[in-house]
């Protein structure tokens, strides 16, 4: 391995522990030399990472699938933006909605929050949560389906 290869799976390394010091489940950073995606999904297991310059992958333990790409049939509302998906306002509040629950036009949804900020999402018309697609705590990106809905 070359000295910048080393020098750079170092740096990697440190982002990583950095990431599980302040428990952050994933990282994406591009450049014009790096790309580099860094998730973690199990805080209990470790995970190898290693990088190159020209390119950066990461080996978990167990192996998992990378599917977040779930196919969701129906109406669905999605995420306006990239950040953090929230189904309460803290953790010890109560959660806005549950699957089941029929809500009317304008009731918050979930929060979303993106650099700081936390967004709300509302709903837009009268609908019944038919499933929640995302945990508490995921990132999710713009347009991803967050709540699978029946328009009533």
């Amino acid at each position: 391995m070359c000295p910048k290869e080393n020098n750079l799976e170092e740096k990697v390394k440190s982002l990583y522990e950095i990431m599980q010091e302040e428990k952050v489940e994933e990282i994406n950073i591009k450049s014009s030399d790096i790309k580099l995606h860094i998730k973690r999904k199990n805080y209990s297991k470790p995970c190898v990472v290693s990088a190159s310059a020209a390119s950066v992958t990461h080996v978990e333990a167990p192996v998992q699938q990378e599917d977040n790409t779930d196919v969701v049939s129906g109406e669905t509302i999605t995420s306006p933006i990239t950040g953090i998906f929230y189904r309460s306002p803290s953790p010890s509040s109560p959660m806005f909605v549950n699957e089941g629950d029929v809500v009317d036009s304008g009731k918050t949804l979930c929060i979303i929050e993106a650099m700081k900020v936390m967004n709300e999402i509302k709903a837009t018309e009268k609908v019944k949560i038919v499933k929640i697609l995302v945990e508490n705590g995921q990132p999710v990106n713009s347009q991803q389906a967050l709540f699978s809905i029946e328009k009533l």
